[in-house]
């Protein structure tokens, strides 16, 4: 009889699979001048995401957060990972430090329920389901609209806990460039330059970044008597990664925009530590080639018409020396191809009707020798409409509806309805209050490693389906300033749920079987006061995340609590900004998790505390900034992955000059 075969890039997923932001309602009118609106920055978010068409955040029908540029390059870290960390009902899965694999989900389901969109383009990979921020920088990225609530009825399959979207930079007016390198801990470095011209007609943006650094960070390790500080062996990594993007404004009425992504990441995965002496030499090599673009034209009556596409070339290679299988050194070596194309009409045809519908065509590919080689065709279609009546009452005073339905069809599995309907509204005009609420449906189609891995696949898996529903209130007031408060309790009921049990021998395969229920509450408050020079923000998220079915007779992991989703989580941050001077400290709270299924392990609770100072100097023509950093401030031993130890206080230091 053969051993049990699982592919070194299905680990992180069977783990999974185990562990089974707005505006005043003057700005909403258009009233308000633009340094009113400068002032309230944190009430005026036009957020995209939400439902496909832009949307100020106050009236859309879900949770929204908005992280803008000015967070981000205040945050500290080089990763996107870092700058998203912190968001009320998103939790991060970190196997390491460095650049290690890292994962987000959204209210407590698994990091495949979460779609990850670049520039409104899918990312995640058809072959796992997942998207590594571990490789992703955040150097390009404008700003991201986090939407957490189901919305496969807008974007498909994945979108079970919510959509995160990376809005990247276009080229400011002029010709602009600059340099920038960091030193930190554990013998880290970067290098980047970055290039822009921009004009009335075209602009051209374009980066290039070095990051490398041994790994070898500290961690304590506790053997159950006595603790010691060791350091990591074998986490070193280099990425090299670019980005150019190009805007072009043919006409008033017509404009087109055109991006490459191309990213090189060679690290070290040591994997797990059991013992001091735990030192693995496994390697992860992977190359992304990511091209997406898309033209708009304003045609006549209030009609537009857009296409977007994206092409995405993915090659992953993992290497394990010191991992024998049959004989011979692990080796895997995957290659995925997809092409997507969506065109789209946006109509306005009233004040109070709007929305939008689509079509969208999607073909796969995925080569590998531990799976079939596999082709998958998708065909979908879509309508979204924004319904708003104002009311001549002052409760409530304005009613707006969000319906929308998406059919996705697929060459492969069996296709999925997905409609949603959402409600927004306004109670009071002063202090702002709004109602937000959403029902809707949606699912996960099986990925390619579940219906084609030659040892233990499944062709028979049905899709995962979801009734998701949330509802919460917020409201806007001056408080010495603005002060935004939202809070939202949510309910996410999935049935089908791919788990992957043993089958014949000693061979595993995926099954629908599982249901899981997430339920919880989050909740923020940002206070903004003294014309934007000081921003203070507190959230805390609540979650209950269970397996409510049995997979067979006696199953002890029924009514149990999914692994590594903490129940409770607090942060808060204090931003202040004076002149030329950017102050920022950040804490957060993580409860204990869980790490078996029949909840009888548990990581503890632990805090982070970090800090970044930034001081930018105009010296003549040129800028130049200095920026220092400090993670894990109190040296926190801790692992977010269980055996997975993270590093001790970290620092860094970045200096930039530009033209």
């Amino acid at each position: 009889m053969k051993p049990l075969r699982i592919p070194s890039s299905l680990i992180p997923v069977l783990l999974i699979h185990i562990s089974l932001a707005s505006a005043p309602e003057s700005a909403r009118a258009g009233g308000g001048t633009p340094d009113t609106l400068a002032r309230n920055y944190t009430l005026n978010e036009i957020v995209v995401t939400a439902t496909r068409r832009g949307v100020v955040s106050a009236t859309a029908p879900s949770a929204v957060t908005v992280v803008s540029r000015e967070a981000i390059e205040a945050m500290p870290g080089t990763l996107l990972s870092s700058a998203l960390s912190g968001t009320p009902g998103l939790s991060l899965r970190a196997y390491g430090g460095g650049t290690s694999l890292q994962t987000i989900s959204l209210r407590g389901m698994s990091p495949e329920h979460t779609l990850l969109l670049i520039d409104g383009q899918r990312y995640n990979s058809f072959q796992n389901g997942l998207a590594d921020f571990g490789i992703l920088s955040s150097s390009d990225v404008d700003h991201v609209e986090i939407v957490r609530g189901g919305s496969s009825a807008l974007y498909g399959s994945d979108a079970v806990g919510g959509v995160i979207n990376v809005i990247t930079r276009a080229a400011g007016e002029g010709v602009h460039g600059s340099a920038s390198t960091m030193l930190g801990s554990n013998h880290s470095s970067a290098s980047e330059l970055r290039m822009e011209a921009g004009g009335e007609e075209l602009g051209i943006r374009g980066s290039l970044r070095r990051e490398q650094g041994r790994g070898d960070y500290e961690f304590r390790f506790n053997d159950g008597r006595t603790e010691t500080t060791l350091t990591r062996g074998g986490e070193d990594y280099a990425l090299l990664s670019g980005d150019v993007r190009a805007d072009w404004r043919v006409s008033p009425t017509l404009r087109s925009t055109a991006s490459f992504t191309y990213a090189d990441a060679d690290r070290g995965s040591p994997g797990v530590v059991t013992d001091p002496s735990s030192n693995g030499r496994g390697r992860l090599w992977d190359r992304l080639e990511y091209l997406r673009g898309g033209i708009d034209w304003d045609a006549a009556g209030g009609l537009s018409l857009r296409v977007n596409g994206s092409a995405h070339y993915g090659l992953e290679h993992y290497d394990d020396p010191g991992q024998l299988l049959n004989g011979s050194t692990l080796h895997s070596l995957y290659a995925n191809h997809d092409v997507i194309l969506t065109p789209e009409a946006l109509f306005n045809f009233s004040p109070g009707l709007s929305g939008l519908a689509g079509v969208e065509y999607a073909r796969v590919s995925l080569q590998s020798s531990e799976i079939v080689d596999a082709v998958r065709i998708q065909r979908s279609a879509f309508l979204s409409t924004e319904h708003s009546f104002v009311l001549p009452f002052q409760v409530p005073f304005e009613i707006i509806l969000y319906p929308s339905i998406r059919y996705d069809a697929y060459s492969d599995v069996t296709g999925d309805v997905s409609p949603r309907l959402g409600l927004n509204i306004g109670l009071f005009r002063d202090p702002v209050l709004r109602l937000k609420a959403s029902y809707g449906k949606s699912f996960r189609a099986p990925v390619l490693n579940d219906l084609y891995w030659i040892e233990g696949g499944n062709p028979a898996l049905r899709p995962e389906r979801a009734l998701s529903f949330d509802a919460g209130l917020r409201s806007e007031i001056e408080l010495w300033g603005s002060l935004r408060i939202e809070a939202t309790y949510f309910s996410i009921d999935s049935r089908d749920r791919i788990v992957w049990v043993p089958a014949s021998g000693t061979f595993w395969s995926p099954k629908n079987i599982s249901s899981v229920t997430s339920r919880g509450a989050e909740a923020e408050a940002v206070w903004t006061g003294f014309d934007g020079v000081l921003r203070l923000t507190l959230n805390g998220t609540w979650t209950y995340v269970t397996k409510t079915s049995a997979d067979f007779p006696g199953d002890p992991t029924e009514g149990k609590r999914l692994i590594y989703e903490p129940a409770q989580t607090l942060n808060g941050v204090a931003e202040a900004r004076w002149g030329s001077v950017m102050l920022l400290l950040r804490h957060s709270w993580i409860s204990y998790r869980y790490t078996t299924e029949i909840n009888d392990r548990f990581l503890p609770a632990y805090s982070l505390e970090s800090a970044a100072l930034r001081y930018k100097l105009p010296v003549g023509p040129f800028n130049a900034s200095v920026k220092a950093e400090v993670n894990n401030i109190f040296n926190t031993s801790y692992q977010v992955v269980a055996l997975y130890p993270m590093p001790l206080r970290e620092v860094r230091v970045t200096l930039e000059a530009g033209l």
